[in-house]
């Protein structure tokens, strides 16, 4: 004879196996699904070195002589082109903003310009040589603009001083004979504005290109080394256009 309990004991069951039997199927099609998060490396908080090499393109600089002879104006200024190399150091603070020192030297490029034959050959002219070579030392500060790519473009400015090497100048005078003034080296306050982009080659290398405008003011001459002749001349308001490419190693 079925109890009671026996039937509340097979009821219990019938319900365990239908359930087992629906919940097969859902357990299949659901299989357990594992989340990970994708290895980042940290963009901030880092130092690096730098390295850059560059074609420098001269402006033809106003030059003006001032002295014994009065005040003259040098005209037909042709300056060369140069090329620079340079190395720095610096410290990424995060994705947006990173500083660095740098120190960079302009190989010599030469000069050409004329000036008119004083007395009664004015109407024809002197010929003018001369050159120049610049060291640079450079506080910048740059705005990266990271994203998705691995080009990441940015500005820049830059405060510091430039020592400006002028070699000896001279003239080819009209009547045969030469004149000329002593080198100087000058101490002058620079200023720089930089714009450029880096691609990331691996993690911690980057190649960095970049524009970068110099300015650093008028620069003199030594005195004249012609007897009868005092005075100086001056370079005004020179500055460079410098097109550069380097390398930056970031230590992450």
């Amino acid at each position: 004879m079925i109890t009671t309990g026996n039937r509340v004991v097979k009821t219990f069951a019938a319900i365990a196996a239908v359930t087992t039997i629906l919940a097969g199927p859902a357990f299949a099609a659901d299989p357990q699904q594992y989340f990970y998060d994708e290895p980042v490396y940290d963009k901030a908080g880092a130092w690096y070195l730098r390295g850059d090499i560059g074609y420098v393109v001269t402006n033809d600089y106003e030059v003006t002589y001032s002295g014994s002879a009065g005040s003259q104006e040098f005209l037909n200024e042709d300056f060369d082109d140069t090329w620079l190399i340079g190395v720095g150091i610096g410290y990424k603070f995060n994705s947006f903003f990173r500083a660095d020192l740098t120190l960079d030297y302009r190989a010599t490029w030469e000069f050409e310009a004329n000036t008119v034959c004083i007395g009664t050959c004015a109407t024809t002219y002197n010929e003018e040589f001369g050159s120049a070579s610049m060291t640079a030392l450079l506080a910048n500060i740059y705005l990266d603009w990271e994203n998705s790519s691995s080009f990441t473009p940015y500005v820049g400015g830059g405060l510091g001083v430039a020592y400006v090497n002028l070699g000896k100048h001279f003239a080819r005078n009209v009547n045969g004979s030469y004149s000329g003034f002593d080198g100087n080296g000058n101490w002058n306050f620079a200023a720089a504005a930089t714009a450029g982009v880096t691609f990331d080659v691996t993690k911690n290398f980057s190649i960095d290109a970049n524009y970068r405008y110099l300015w650093v003011g008028d620069v003199e001459s030594g005195e004249s080394n012609t007897p009868g002749l005092t005075g100086t001349l001056t370079y005004n308001d020179m500055d460079l256009h410098e097109i550069r490419l380097g390398g930056r190693y970031t230590f992450y």
